[in-house]
């Protein structure tokens, strides 16, 4: 049984273990792909990881990163996440969402991971993030799109689709869930790309680094996808998700 501050879905499938599995990626993943934009070398930045979960990506961070904070909302999994500062000095964990976010220019890096889909007041969460942010300060944003036809969180069909009285009636009809709301706020690529530019950043789409620094490898599907990227980038519309990288002015 999963608390009740937890999403539904994490019933579903073993979230620690996987975040475990796929913290190391992550966490290389998001350092390589903002390489070239951040703002001083790995090792003297500091840096944020907002929606934190368990704490995994948060541990790797600080294990290269001159400090790492990780935020979580979850009660629960913000409890676990305590144990891995034993190991990390320079990591601190914080309860609380990102409307607790009152930090001003205080990280070079901050790390969105998989959240941004999860934040029903994402116009208030990107302003914090980036005043948050020391100026040339880089955003790493990675969300599902929501007009990929499996929806990620649960894994039916066109369940993102749907407006949410009819996506929670669907949910509860699978025996996957009971209530939508949590994974909910998605968004498309002309929704995302307007949301970014109502902040004083470079940002841009872009494509991983090392397409091979995640837990799954390199399956086709995802050469082929950002091989039709690489040649035509209105096809972000199609892609299953977004990978944002944001620069502060």
């Amino acid at each position: 049984m999963t608390s009740p501050d937890r999403p539904g879905y994490a019933e579903h499938m073993d979230m620690r273990g996987l975040s475990a599995a796929a913290a190391p990626a992550f966490a290389q993943q998001a350092l390589l792909t903002c390489a070239k934009d951040l703002p001083k070398p790995v090792d003297q930045l500091d840096v944020l990881d907002l929606g934190s979960g368990y704490g995994f990506t948060a541990a790797e961070l600080a294990s290269v990163c001159r400090s790492a904070v990780g935020m979580e909302p979850t009660a629960e999994l913000h409890s676990e996440s305590l144990a891995l500062l034993a190991d990390h000095p320079n990591l601190q964990f914080v309860h609380a969402g990102t409307e607790g976010l009152d930090a001003v220019e205080e990280y070079d890096l901050i790390v969105l991971d998989n959240v941004y889909e999860h934040l029903p007041n994402q116009a208030d969460a990107l302003r914090r993030i980036h005043r948050a942010l020391r100026p040339g300060g880089v955003l790493y944003l990675l969300m599902p799109n929501r007009l990929w036809p499996r929806e990620v969180h649960y894994g039916l069909p066109f369940l993102s689709w749907l407006p949410l009285p009819a996506a929670n009636r669907y949910l509860r009809w699978s025996g996957r869930g009971e209530d939508y709301t949590d994974a909910s706020y998605a968004r498309t690529y002309p929704t995302m790309r307007r949301a970014l530019a109502k902040h004083d950043w470079d940002w841009r789409f872009t494509l991983p680094a090392d397409p091979t620094a995640t837990h799954l490898g390199t399956p086709l599907h995802y050469r082929v996808g950002m091989a039709v990227i690489r040649k035509v980038p209105a096809a972000w519309a199609i892609s299953k998700s977004f990978m944002v990288v944001a620069k502060k002015r």
